[in-house]
């Protein structure tokens, strides 16, 4: 069984005492039914953009260990 629980995943306790999924909840729409805020999508797109350099970078790297 593994010991680390995924973050992404985890149970958020709500006002019900009921877990919710928190990609679920906090990603798309908040509990109204409204939109996500401009802030939390500059963010994700933010973080988006970090993890593509990083990806790029890990496989220049990788091409240089190489040779190519």
């Amino acid at each position: 069984m593994p010991s680390k629980v995924c973050s992404a995943l985890a149970k958020v306790p709500t006002a019900g005492g009921v877990g919710a999924d928190v990609r679920r909840t906090s990603t798309r729409v908040k509990r109204g039914g409204a939109p996500v805020g401009s802030v939390i999508k500059k963010r994700r797109k933010r973080m988006s953009k970090k993890k593509h350099r990083k990806l790029l970078r890990r496989t220049r790297m990788q091409r240089r260990k190489q040779g190519k």
